[in-house]
Protein backbone atom coordinates (compact mmCIF):
# COMPACT_ATOMS: atom_id res chain seq x y z
CA UNK A 1 0.00 0.00 0.00
CA UNK A 2 1.44 3.43 -0.63
CA UNK A 3 1.16 5.91 2.13
CA UNK A 4 -0.70 8.68 3.40
CA UNK A 5 -1.32 11.68 5.91
CA UNK A 6 -3.65 10.51 8.90
CA UNK A 7 -7.25 11.48 8.50
CA UNK A 8 -7.02 14.81 9.78
CA UNK A 9 -4.27 17.91 10.96
CA UNK A 10 -4.71 21.31 12.02
CA UNK A 11 -7.95 20.98 13.65
CA UNK A 12 -11.24 21.46 12.58
CA UNK A 13 -11.13 24.46 11.03
CA UNK A 14 -7.52 23.47 8.98
CA UNK A 15 -8.73 19.75 8.36
CA UNK A 16 -7.66 17.85 5.64
CA UNK A 17 -8.66 14.18 4.59
CA UNK A 18 -6.72 11.56 3.32
CA UNK A 19 -7.69 8.63 1.26
CA UNK A 20 -6.97 6.03 3.73
CA UNK A 21 -10.51 7.42 5.21
CA UNK A 22 -11.99 6.67 1.95
CA UNK A 23 -14.16 3.79 2.94
CA UNK A 24 -13.72 3.93 6.49
CA UNK A 25 -16.80 3.98 9.05
CA UNK A 26 -17.39 7.88 9.63
CA UNK A 27 -17.79 7.46 13.31
CA UNK A 28 -13.87 6.42 13.30
CA UNK A 29 -13.24 9.65 11.23
CA UNK A 30 -14.55 12.00 13.74
CA UNK A 31 -12.76 9.66 16.60
CA UNK A 32 -9.56 10.15 14.99
CA UNK A 33 -10.12 14.15 14.67
CA UNK A 34 -11.20 14.24 18.31
CA UNK A 35 -8.14 12.17 19.74
CA UNK A 36 -5.60 14.15 17.15
CA UNK A 37 -2.23 13.19 16.10
CA UNK A 38 -1.13 11.76 18.84
CA UNK A 39 -3.22 9.30 18.87
CA UNK A 40 -1.70 7.48 16.73
CA UNK A 41 1.30 7.09 18.48
CA UNK A 42 -0.32 5.27 21.07
CA UNK A 43 -2.90 3.43 19.59
CA UNK A 44 -2.34 -0.38 19.18
CA UNK A 45 -2.33 -2.10 15.68
CA UNK A 46 -4.21 -4.85 14.34
CA UNK A 47 -1.52 -7.65 13.93
CA UNK A 48 -2.72 -8.70 10.44
CA UNK A 49 -2.65 -4.63 9.42
CA UNK A 50 0.74 -4.23 10.99
CA UNK A 51 1.94 -7.44 9.18
CA UNK A 52 -0.01 -6.51 5.79
CA UNK A 53 1.61 -3.17 5.86
CA UNK A 54 5.44 -4.67 6.36
CA UNK A 55 4.94 -7.03 3.52
CA UNK A 56 3.74 -3.86 1.45
CA UNK A 57 7.16 -2.64 2.15
CA UNK A 58 9.64 -5.97 1.79
CA UNK A 59 7.48 -5.53 -1.61
CA UNK A 60 8.12 -2.05 -2.62
CA UNK A 61 11.83 -2.01 -1.41
CA UNK A 62 12.48 -4.95 -4.49
CA UNK A 63 10.62 -3.06 -6.58
CA UNK A 64 12.47 0.11 -6.19
CA UNK A 65 16.22 -1.53 -6.18
CA UNK A 66 14.85 -3.42 -9.66
CA UNK A 67 13.39 -0.41 -11.12
CA UNK A 68 16.84 1.73 -10.34
CA UNK A 69 18.89 -0.88 -11.52
CA UNK A 70 17.07 -1.60 -14.47
CA UNK A 71 16.77 2.49 -15.53
CA UNK A 72 18.22 3.53 -18.79
CA UNK A 73 21.64 5.87 -18.37
CA UNK A 74 19.54 8.78 -19.45
CA UNK A 75 16.92 8.18 -17.85
CA UNK A 76 16.63 10.34 -14.48
CA UNK A 77 15.74 8.70 -11.70
CA UNK A 78 14.78 10.14 -8.27
CA UNK A 79 14.64 7.88 -5.05
CA UNK A 80 13.17 10.04 -2.26
CA UNK A 81 12.72 7.80 0.56
CA UNK A 82 15.06 4.61 -0.46
CA UNK A 83 13.72 1.44 2.38
CA UNK A 84 12.38 3.68 4.84
CA UNK A 85 8.62 3.53 3.95
CA UNK A 86 6.42 1.02 5.87
CA UNK A 87 2.74 2.79 5.57
CA UNK A 88 2.21 1.97 9.38
CA UNK A 89 1.01 5.00 11.65
CA UNK A 90 2.89 7.76 11.57
CA UNK A 91 5.48 7.16 8.27
CA UNK A 92 4.07 10.48 6.72
CA UNK A 93 5.66 12.64 4.30
CA UNK A 94 8.15 15.10 5.79
CA UNK A 95 8.81 18.62 4.58
CA UNK A 96 12.19 17.78 3.41
CA UNK A 97 10.59 14.51 1.31
CA UNK A 98 7.87 17.00 -0.23
CA UNK A 99 11.09 19.13 -1.39
CA UNK A 100 13.11 16.80 -2.96
CA UNK A 101 9.55 15.97 -5.16
CA UNK A 102 9.73 18.96 -5.94
CA UNK A 103 12.45 19.45 -7.24
CA UNK A 104 12.53 16.66 -8.89
CA UNK A 105 9.49 17.06 -11.01
CA UNK A 106 10.94 20.77 -11.88
CA UNK A 107 13.90 18.62 -13.34
CA UNK A 108 11.82 16.53 -15.68
CA UNK A 109 12.32 13.13 -13.66
CA UNK A 110 11.41 10.01 -15.31
CA UNK A 111 10.40 8.43 -12.06
CA UNK A 112 9.90 9.37 -8.58
CA UNK A 113 10.73 6.88 -6.04
CA UNK A 114 8.30 7.39 -3.26
CA UNK A 115 7.71 10.77 -3.81
CA UNK A 116 6.07 13.00 -1.21
CA UNK A 117 3.25 15.01 -2.61
CA UNK A 118 2.46 18.37 0.12
CA UNK A 119 -1.35 18.23 1.47
CA UNK A 120 -3.63 21.03 -0.52
CA UNK A 121 -5.33 23.24 1.91
CA UNK A 122 -7.69 24.69 -0.45
CA UNK A 123 -9.16 21.35 -1.15
CA UNK A 124 -8.63 19.82 2.08
CA UNK A 125 -6.88 16.80 0.79
CA UNK A 126 -3.87 15.54 2.81
CA UNK A 127 -0.22 14.88 1.83
CA UNK A 128 0.32 11.45 0.39
CA UNK A 129 3.49 9.81 -0.36
CA UNK A 130 3.18 7.56 -4.00
CA UNK A 131 5.14 6.94 -7.27
CA UNK A 132 5.14 9.43 -9.71
CA UNK A 133 5.88 8.13 -13.70
CA UNK A 134 6.47 10.95 -16.05
CA UNK A 135 4.23 10.18 -19.58
CA UNK A 136 4.27 11.24 -23.20
CA UNK A 137 3.41 14.90 -23.56
CA UNK A 138 4.20 15.85 -20.35
CA UNK A 139 3.05 15.86 -16.46
CA UNK A 140 2.99 12.63 -13.82
CA UNK A 141 0.66 10.18 -13.25
CA UNK A 142 0.39 8.50 -9.65
CA UNK A 143 1.43 4.91 -9.26
CA UNK A 144 0.63 3.30 -6.51
CA UNK A 145 2.89 0.02 -5.55
CA UNK A 146 0.29 -2.51 -3.62
CA UNK A 147 0.98 -6.11 -1.88
CA UNK A 148 -2.28 -7.57 -3.32
CA UNK A 149 -3.26 -9.15 -6.50
CA UNK A 150 -4.75 -6.33 -9.05
CA UNK A 151 -5.05 -9.08 -12.46
CA UNK A 152 -6.11 -12.54 -12.77
CA UNK A 153 -5.85 -14.96 -15.54
CA UNK A 154 -8.11 -13.70 -18.49
CA UNK A 155 -10.69 -16.42 -19.27
CA UNK A 156 -13.34 -14.88 -21.71
CA UNK A 157 -12.66 -13.27 -24.61
CA UNK A 158 -15.20 -10.84 -24.16
CA UNK A 159 -13.24 -7.83 -23.26
CA UNK A 160 -10.10 -6.46 -24.01
CA UNK A 161 -8.00 -7.13 -20.86
CA UNK A 162 -5.96 -5.56 -18.68
CA UNK A 163 -4.29 -2.18 -19.74
CA UNK A 164 -0.60 -2.75 -18.65
CA UNK A 165 2.71 -0.32 -18.70
CA UNK A 166 6.20 0.06 -18.18
CA UNK A 167 6.84 2.78 -15.51
CA UNK A 168 9.43 4.33 -17.46
CA UNK A 169 8.61 3.69 -20.83
CA UNK A 170 4.99 4.76 -20.69
CA UNK A 171 3.08 3.14 -23.26
CA UNK A 172 -0.26 1.52 -22.15
CA UNK A 173 -1.27 -1.50 -23.86
CA UNK A 174 -4.31 -4.27 -23.27
CA UNK A 175 -2.43 -7.54 -22.29
CA UNK A 176 -5.01 -9.70 -23.55
CA UNK A 177 -4.10 -13.04 -21.08
CA UNK A 178 -4.86 -10.27 -17.53
CA UNK A 179 -8.13 -9.42 -16.37
CA UNK A 180 -8.52 -6.23 -14.17
CA UNK A 181 -9.10 -6.12 -10.19
CA UNK A 182 -10.46 -3.05 -9.31
CA UNK A 183 -9.95 -2.48 -5.48
CA UNK A 184 -11.72 1.02 -4.25
CA UNK A 185 -9.65 2.14 -2.16
CA UNK A 186 -7.25 1.75 -5.03
CA UNK A 187 -8.86 4.00 -7.25
CA UNK A 188 -9.25 6.31 -4.11
CA UNK A 189 -5.85 6.98 -3.54
CA UNK A 190 -4.98 7.48 -6.87
CA UNK A 191 -8.16 10.29 -7.37
CA UNK A 192 -6.82 11.80 -4.18
CA UNK A 193 -2.98 11.26 -6.01
CA UNK A 194 -4.33 13.02 -8.89
CA UNK A 195 -5.61 16.11 -7.59
CA UNK A 196 -2.80 16.65 -5.25
CA UNK A 197 -0.67 16.83 -8.65
CA UNK A 198 -2.84 18.71 -10.11
CA UNK A 199 -2.29 21.16 -7.30
CA UNK A 200 1.13 21.52 -7.84
CA UNK A 201 0.27 21.84 -11.65
CA UNK A 202 2.44 18.57 -12.56
CA UNK A 203 -0.12 16.60 -13.57
CA UNK A 204 -0.60 15.01 -17.15
CA UNK A 205 -3.47 16.08 -19.30
CA UNK A 206 -6.09 13.94 -18.52
CA UNK A 207 -6.67 11.51 -15.05
CA UNK A 208 -4.93 8.22 -15.07
CA UNK A 209 -2.88 6.51 -12.61
CA UNK A 210 -1.36 3.14 -12.40
CA UNK A 211 -0.96 0.16 -10.04
CA UNK A 212 1.82 -2.10 -9.78
CA UNK A 213 1.13 -5.12 -7.74
CA UNK A 214 1.14 -8.83 -8.07
CA UNK A 215 -0.03 -10.90 -10.89
CA UNK A 216 1.53 -8.50 -13.39
CA UNK A 217 5.14 -7.31 -13.99
CA UNK A 218 4.49 -4.78 -15.25
CA UNK A 219 2.17 -1.64 -13.91
CA UNK A 220 -1.60 -1.85 -14.36
CA UNK A 221 -3.26 1.28 -15.68
CA UNK A 222 -6.62 3.08 -14.68
CA UNK A 223 -8.18 5.73 -15.95
CA UNK A 224 -9.87 8.02 -13.28
CA UNK A 225 -12.28 9.38 -15.33
CA UNK A 226 -15.26 6.98 -14.45
CA UNK A 227 -14.92 7.15 -10.80
CA UNK A 228 -13.42 11.33 -9.73
CA UNK A 229 -17.53 11.95 -9.29
CA UNK A 230 -17.99 9.59 -6.35
CA UNK A 231 -14.08 9.73 -5.35
CA UNK A 232 -14.88 13.23 -4.65
CA UNK A 233 -18.27 13.13 -3.12
CA UNK A 234 -16.50 10.88 -0.74
CA UNK A 235 -13.58 13.43 0.18
CA UNK A 236 -16.75 15.91 0.69
CA UNK A 237 -18.37 13.67 3.55
CA UNK A 238 -14.85 13.06 5.04
CA UNK A 239 -13.88 16.46 5.11
CA UNK A 240 -17.22 17.23 6.29
CA UNK A 241 -17.29 15.26 9.37
CA UNK A 242 -13.06 16.40 10.17
CA UNK A 243 -14.62 19.70 10.45
CA UNK A 244 -17.49 18.76 12.77
CA UNK A 245 -20.41 20.06 10.00
CA UNK A 246 -21.90 15.89 10.88
CA UNK A 247 -22.79 14.22 13.94
CA UNK A 248 -21.60 10.45 13.67
CA UNK A 249 -22.33 7.56 15.42
CA UNK A 250 -21.27 3.98 16.46
CA UNK A 251 -22.46 1.00 14.40
CA UNK A 252 -21.14 -2.36 14.12
CA UNK A 253 -19.32 -2.62 10.54
CA UNK A 254 -16.62 -5.09 8.83
CA UNK A 255 -14.16 -2.53 9.92
CA UNK A 256 -14.85 -2.98 13.61
CA UNK A 257 -12.65 -6.29 13.73
CA UNK A 258 -9.74 -4.70 13.33
CA UNK A 259 -10.67 -1.03 14.95
CA UNK A 260 -9.16 -0.04 18.19
CA UNK A 261 -11.90 2.02 18.67
CA UNK A 262 -13.55 -0.65 18.47
CA UNK A 263 -12.55 -1.22 22.47
CA UNK A 264 -11.91 1.78 23.27
CA UNK A 265 -8.09 3.63 23.43
CA UNK A 266 -7.46 7.07 24.56
CA UNK A 267 -4.30 9.25 23.11
CA UNK A 268 -1.79 8.19 26.46
CA UNK A 269 -2.70 4.13 24.98
CA UNK A 270 -5.51 3.07 27.82
CA UNK A 271 -8.24 1.13 27.67
CA UNK A 272 -11.58 3.25 27.56
CA UNK A 273 -15.19 2.46 27.11
CA UNK A 274 -15.21 1.77 23.27
CA UNK A 275 -17.84 1.62 20.21
CA UNK A 276 -18.74 -1.58 21.77
CA UNK A 277 -19.70 -0.97 24.78
CA UNK A 278 -21.83 1.93 23.48
CA UNK A 279 -23.87 -0.23 21.21
CA UNK A 280 -24.33 -2.96 23.94
CA UNK A 281 -25.43 -0.86 26.24
CA UNK A 282 -27.70 0.75 23.57
CA UNK A 283 -28.54 -3.24 22.30
CA UNK A 284 -28.12 -1.72 19.04
CA UNK A 285 -29.68 -3.43 15.99
CA UNK A 286 -26.52 -3.14 14.00
CA UNK A 287 -24.70 -5.75 16.54
CA UNK A 288 -26.73 -8.29 14.92
CA UNK A 289 -27.41 -6.82 11.39
CA UNK A 290 -24.81 -6.47 8.52
CA UNK A 291 -23.56 -2.64 7.80
CA UNK A 292 -25.62 -2.50 4.73
CA UNK A 293 -28.76 -4.17 6.11
CA UNK A 294 -29.18 -1.58 9.03
CA UNK A 295 -30.67 1.16 7.19
CA UNK A 296 -33.61 -0.54 5.99
CA UNK A 297 -33.89 -2.09 9.57
CA UNK A 298 -33.86 1.47 11.09
CA UNK A 299 -36.15 3.40 8.35
CA UNK A 300 -38.66 0.56 10.01
CA UNK A 301 -38.52 2.02 12.94
CA UNK A 302 -36.65 -1.04 14.61
CA UNK A 303 -33.67 0.30 17.02
CA UNK A 304 -33.06 -2.12 19.12
CA UNK A 305 -31.84 -5.79 19.51
CA UNK A 306 -35.08 -6.61 21.46
CA UNK A 307 -37.03 -5.00 19.38
CA UNK A 308 -35.64 -7.15 16.17
CA UNK A 309 -36.28 -10.79 18.33
CA UNK A 310 -40.27 -9.73 18.19
CA UNK A 311 -40.32 -8.78 14.28
CA UNK A 312 -42.57 -10.18 12.57
CA UNK A 313 -42.03 -12.20 8.99
CA UNK A 314 -42.29 -9.48 6.78
CA UNK A 315 -39.12 -7.89 5.78
CA UNK A 316 -38.97 -4.17 5.95
CA UNK A 317 -38.98 -2.11 2.49
CA UNK A 318 -35.49 -2.22 0.50
CA UNK A 319 -33.83 -4.73 2.77
CA UNK A 320 -31.45 -7.14 0.39
CA UNK A 321 -29.01 -10.29 1.33
CA UNK A 322 -29.71 -12.59 3.60
CA UNK A 323 -33.80 -13.86 4.45
CA UNK A 324 -34.92 -11.38 6.97
CA UNK A 325 -36.16 -14.34 9.14
CA UNK A 326 -32.18 -15.28 9.29
CA UNK A 327 -31.98 -11.95 11.04
CA UNK A 328 -34.31 -12.50 13.20
CA UNK A 329 -33.28 -15.64 14.54
CA UNK A 330 -29.41 -14.13 14.92
CA UNK A 331 -31.26 -11.40 17.13
CA UNK A 332 -33.35 -14.37 19.12
CA UNK A 333 -30.25 -16.27 19.92
CA UNK A 334 -28.11 -13.04 20.57
CA UNK A 335 -30.96 -12.57 23.53
CA UNK A 336 -30.49 -15.70 24.72
CA UNK A 337 -26.82 -15.35 24.88
CA UNK A 338 -26.84 -18.42 22.21
CA UNK A 339 -23.58 -18.16 19.31
CA UNK A 340 -25.16 -20.58 16.64
CA UNK A 341 -27.93 -21.88 16.28
CA UNK A 342 -29.88 -24.42 13.64
CA UNK A 343 -32.50 -22.83 11.00
CA UNK A 344 -32.90 -25.74 9.90
CA UNK A 345 -34.55 -28.96 12.03
CA UNK A 346 -32.71 -31.26 10.63
CA UNK A 347 -28.78 -30.23 9.55
CA UNK A 348 -26.73 -32.56 7.04
CA UNK A 349 -23.65 -32.56 5.37
CA UNK A 350 -22.65 -35.71 3.13
CA UNK A 351 -20.31 -38.23 4.56
CA UNK A 352 -18.07 -40.59 2.47
CA UNK A 353 -16.74 -44.34 3.97
CA UNK A 354 -12.76 -42.43 3.33
CA UNK A 355 -12.88 -38.55 4.45
CA UNK A 356 -9.93 -36.50 3.32
CA UNK A 357 -9.90 -32.51 5.65
CA UNK A 358 -7.94 -30.32 3.86
CA UNK A 359 -6.31 -26.62 5.41
CA UNK A 360 -3.84 -24.94 3.89
CA UNK A 361 -1.22 -21.78 4.43
CA UNK A 362 -0.02 -19.10 2.68
CA UNK A 363 1.92 -16.35 3.12
CA UNK A 364 -0.64 -13.18 1.91
CA UNK A 365 -0.28 -13.20 -1.96
CA UNK A 366 3.22 -14.42 -2.50
CA UNK A 367 2.11 -18.21 -2.16
CA UNK A 368 0.79 -20.97 -0.49
CA UNK A 369 3.61 -22.86 1.87
CA UNK A 370 1.66 -25.90 3.44
CA UNK A 371 -1.21 -28.39 2.56
CA UNK A 372 -2.65 -29.99 5.58
CA UNK A 373 -4.71 -33.41 5.91
CA UNK A 374 -6.41 -35.22 7.58
CA UNK A 375 -7.43 -39.14 6.71
CA UNK A 376 -10.27 -40.50 8.20
CA UNK A 377 -11.81 -43.90 7.74
CA UNK A 378 -15.36 -44.38 8.97
CA UNK A 379 -15.97 -47.87 7.06
CA UNK A 380 -13.52 -49.77 9.55
CA UNK A 381 -12.05 -50.90 6.72
CA UNK A 382 -7.57 -50.62 5.95
CA UNK A 383 -6.32 -48.50 3.67
CA UNK A 384 -3.29 -46.63 4.91
CA UNK A 385 -2.85 -44.97 8.38
CA UNK A 386 -5.11 -42.75 9.79
CA UNK A 387 -4.02 -39.01 10.72
CA UNK A 388 -2.48 -35.32 9.92
CA UNK A 389 0.13 -35.29 6.81
CA UNK A 390 1.43 -31.92 5.94
CA UNK A 391 2.46 -31.20 2.47
CA UNK A 392 5.18 -28.10 2.93
CA UNK A 393 7.48 -25.89 1.18
CA UNK A 394 10.01 -23.72 3.37
CA UNK A 395 11.60 -21.78 0.80
CA UNK A 396 10.82 -18.25 0.47
CA UNK A 397 7.91 -17.19 -1.63
CA UNK A 398 7.45 -16.87 -4.40
CA UNK A 399 9.30 -19.90 -5.75
CA UNK A 400 8.74 -23.08 -7.63
CA UNK A 401 9.32 -25.04 -4.72
CA UNK A 402 5.62 -24.24 -3.79
CA UNK A 403 4.56 -26.24 -7.21
CA UNK A 404 7.15 -29.14 -5.60
CA UNK A 405 4.54 -29.27 -2.43
CA UNK A 406 1.68 -29.05 -4.15
CA UNK A 407 2.47 -31.69 -6.44
CA UNK A 408 2.78 -33.96 -3.74
CA UNK A 409 -0.30 -33.09 -1.96
CA UNK A 410 -2.29 -33.90 -5.20
CA UNK A 411 -0.01 -36.87 -5.94
CA UNK A 412 -1.89 -37.98 -2.49
CA UNK A 413 -4.71 -36.43 -2.47
CA UNK A 414 -6.01 -38.04 -6.02
CA UNK A 415 -3.93 -41.63 -4.90
CA UNK A 416 -6.39 -42.23 -2.17
CA UNK A 417 -9.24 -40.85 -3.82
CA UNK A 418 -8.43 -43.52 -6.99
CA UNK A 419 -7.97 -46.45 -4.72
CA UNK A 420 -11.77 -45.76 -2.68
CA UNK A 421 -13.21 -45.82 -5.59
CA UNK A 422 -11.08 -49.10 -6.99
CA UNK A 423 -12.53 -51.05 -3.95
CA UNK A 424 -15.87 -49.73 -4.21
CA UNK A 425 -15.91 -47.67 -1.40
CA UNK A 426 -17.41 -43.76 -1.14
CA UNK A 427 -14.83 -40.58 -0.51
CA UNK A 428 -14.99 -37.26 0.22
CA UNK A 429 -12.44 -33.85 0.88
CA UNK A 430 -13.84 -31.20 2.82
CA UNK A 431 -12.24 -27.77 3.55
CA UNK A 432 -13.50 -24.63 5.36
CA UNK A 433 -14.43 -21.67 2.92
CA UNK A 434 -13.36 -23.33 0.04
CA UNK A 435 -12.60 -19.69 -1.64
CA UNK A 436 -9.48 -19.82 -0.19
CA UNK A 437 -8.38 -23.96 -1.31
CA UNK A 438 -10.02 -23.36 -4.71
CA UNK A 439 -7.82 -20.39 -5.76
CA UNK A 440 -4.71 -21.47 -4.14
CA UNK A 441 -5.24 -24.72 -6.25
CA UNK A 442 -5.99 -23.09 -9.17
CA UNK A 443 -3.22 -20.25 -8.83
CA UNK A 444 -0.99 -23.20 -8.55
CA UNK A 445 -2.06 -25.04 -11.57
CA UNK A 446 -1.93 -22.19 -13.24
CA UNK A 447 1.81 -21.38 -12.29
CA UNK A 448 2.69 -24.35 -12.16
CA UNK A 449 1.03 -26.66 -14.03
CA UNK A 450 1.33 -28.47 -17.48
CA UNK A 451 1.04 -24.86 -19.38
CA UNK A 452 2.74 -22.96 -16.49
CA UNK A 453 2.98 -18.91 -16.47
CA UNK A 454 6.29 -19.24 -14.58
CA UNK A 455 7.41 -22.47 -14.73
CA UNK A 456 6.26 -26.12 -15.10
CA UNK A 457 6.94 -28.19 -12.18
CA UNK A 458 6.68 -32.11 -12.55
CA UNK A 459 3.25 -33.33 -10.95
CA UNK A 460 1.15 -30.68 -10.86
CA UNK A 461 -2.17 -31.11 -12.22
CA UNK A 462 -3.77 -28.89 -15.11
CA UNK A 463 -6.10 -25.95 -14.24
CA UNK A 464 -8.83 -28.74 -16.33
CA UNK A 465 -7.83 -31.52 -13.67
CA UNK A 466 -8.32 -28.88 -10.59
CA UNK A 467 -11.74 -27.77 -12.28
CA UNK A 468 -13.02 -31.39 -12.41
CA UNK A 469 -12.03 -32.34 -8.65
CA UNK A 470 -13.57 -28.72 -7.43
CA UNK A 471 -16.94 -29.17 -9.29
CA UNK A 472 -17.32 -32.59 -8.06
CA UNK A 473 -19.43 -33.50 -5.21
CA UNK A 474 -16.38 -35.21 -4.02
CA UNK A 475 -15.03 -31.67 -2.59
CA UNK A 476 -17.48 -30.65 0.52
CA UNK A 477 -17.05 -27.15 1.63
CA UNK A 478 -17.93 -27.14 5.38
CA UNK A 479 -18.88 -23.47 5.58
CA UNK A 480 -21.40 -23.73 3.02
CA UNK A 481 -23.35 -26.32 4.83
CA UNK A 482 -22.99 -24.28 8.08
CA UNK A 483 -23.91 -20.77 6.34
CA UNK A 484 -27.12 -22.77 4.55
CA UNK A 485 -28.37 -24.31 7.84
CA UNK A 486 -27.15 -21.77 11.13
CA UNK A 487 -26.93 -18.63 11.53
CA UNK A 488 -24.58 -17.20 14.41
CA UNK A 489 -24.60 -14.06 16.58
CA UNK A 490 -20.53 -14.05 15.84
CA UNK A 491 -20.06 -14.90 12.26
CA UNK A 492 -19.56 -18.24 10.94
CA UNK A 493 -16.21 -18.64 10.67
CA UNK A 494 -14.42 -22.17 11.63
CA UNK A 495 -12.88 -20.12 14.93
CA UNK A 496 -16.49 -19.64 16.02
CA UNK A 497 -18.27 -22.55 14.72
CA UNK A 498 -15.94 -25.10 15.98
CA UNK A 499 -15.94 -23.90 19.88
CA UNK A 500 -19.48 -24.58 20.09
CA UNK A 501 -18.50 -28.13 18.67
CA UNK A 502 -16.48 -28.80 21.42
CA UNK A 503 -13.09 -28.61 20.01
CA UNK A 504 -10.37 -26.35 20.66
CA UNK A 505 -7.22 -25.46 19.78
CA UNK A 506 -3.69 -26.60 21.43
CA UNK A 507 -2.38 -22.73 20.75
CA UNK A 508 -4.42 -19.88 22.44
CA UNK A 509 -2.90 -16.96 19.97
CA UNK A 510 -3.81 -19.46 16.77
CA UNK A 511 -5.50 -17.64 13.89
CA UNK A 512 -4.74 -16.84 10.52
CA UNK A 513 -3.70 -13.32 11.03
CA UNK A 514 -0.87 -14.91 13.89
CA UNK A 515 -0.11 -17.91 10.96
CA UNK A 516 1.50 -14.84 8.72
CA UNK A 517 3.70 -13.58 11.73
CA UNK A 518 4.89 -16.92 12.87
CA UNK A 519 5.73 -17.62 8.93
CA UNK A 520 7.85 -14.19 8.60
CA UNK A 521 9.66 -14.92 12.01
CA UNK A 522 9.84 -18.31 10.92
CA UNK A 523 11.74 -17.58 8.09
CA UNK A 524 13.79 -14.60 9.33
CA UNK A 525 15.00 -16.80 12.30
CA UNK A 526 18.05 -19.88 11.95
CA UNK A 527 18.31 -22.97 14.08
CA UNK A 528 15.93 -24.08 16.94
CA UNK A 529 14.18 -21.41 16.34
CA UNK A 530 13.28 -21.74 13.07
CA UNK A 531 11.82 -25.55 13.82
CA UNK A 532 10.10 -24.55 16.55
CA UNK A 533 8.09 -21.85 14.32
CA UNK A 534 7.60 -24.14 12.00
CA UNK A 535 6.45 -27.05 14.20
CA UNK A 536 4.14 -24.13 15.92
CA UNK A 537 2.43 -23.49 12.07
CA UNK A 538 2.11 -26.86 11.70
CA UNK A 539 0.34 -27.69 14.60
CA UNK A 540 -2.02 -24.77 14.13
CA UNK A 541 -2.56 -26.21 11.12
CA UNK A 542 -3.16 -30.01 12.17
CA UNK A 543 -5.92 -28.50 14.79
CA UNK A 544 -7.45 -26.64 12.02
CA UNK A 545 -8.38 -29.62 9.93
CA UNK A 546 -9.21 -31.44 12.86
CA UNK A 547 -11.70 -28.26 13.48
CA UNK A 548 -12.84 -29.06 10.55
CA UNK A 549 -13.69 -32.46 11.25
CA UNK A 550 -15.39 -31.63 14.50
CA UNK A 551 -17.53 -29.62 12.67
CA UNK A 552 -19.04 -31.87 10.39
CA UNK A 553 -19.10 -34.64 12.94
CA UNK A 554 -21.28 -32.21 15.28
CA UNK A 555 -23.53 -31.33 12.20
CA UNK A 556 -23.83 -35.47 11.70
CA UNK A 557 -24.67 -36.52 15.33
CA UNK A 558 -27.58 -33.80 15.04
CA UNK A 559 -26.00 -31.04 16.72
Amino acid sequence: MDGARNGSSGGPGGAVAGPASGSRCLHRVARERDAGPAWWRAAPLDEGVRLRAMAAADRRAGLRERALRSARPDALVVDVVGDHWTDLPGDVPGDDDESVTRQALAGGAALVWGAALPADRGTGRAGLRCTLAAVPGGGYVPVLVVNHKVVDPRRSRRSSGAVVTRLLDWDPAPDPTLRLRRHPADLDRLVHAWHLLEALGYAASHPVGAVLGLGSARAVVHELDPVLAAADRNHATRLAVLRGEVDTAPSRVGECRTCPWWEGWDDRGTLVAGCRDRLVVADDVSLVVGGGQVGPVRAAGVRTVAELAEAGPERPPDWNGEPFSDAVLRARAHRDGEVVVPKVARPTIPRADIEVDVDLESHLDDGAYLWGTLLTLRDGRRLEAEGYRPFATWARLPDPDEGRSFAEFWRWLTGIRDRAEGQGRTFRAYCYFRSAENGWMLSTATRFGPEGTVAEVRGVPSVAEVRGFLSSPQWVDVHEAVATQFVSTSGLGLKVVAPVAGFRWRDPDAGGEASIGWYRDAQASRGVERERGRERIMAYNEDDVRATRAVREWISRGI
